[in-house]
């Protein structure tokens, strides 16, 4: 399974939890998740352009390389 699945799937269960805590708690705790839910989500972005970003230059590199010989 790739980088980006395992992230997506991350994602979505620990929305699906702060989904179902703030639907127990009441309006004051929903406020709480979201900022939670939206760091959660920037740091699991952050995460996968790094690792893309990684992938690509190694792809790169791994072409000239093969590109000189």
């Amino acid at each position: 399974m790739s980088i980006e699945k395992k992230s997506l799937i991350s994602t979505l269960k620990t929305t699906k939890k702060a989904n179902a805590a703030s639907s127990a708690a009441g309006p004051e705790a929903a406020h709480v998740v979201s900022k939670m839910r939206s760091k959660v989500v920037n740091k699991v972005q952050s995460k996968v352009v790094s690792k893309m970003r990684s992938k690509m230059r190694s792809k790169m590199v791994n072409k000239r390389a093969s590109d000189r010989a």
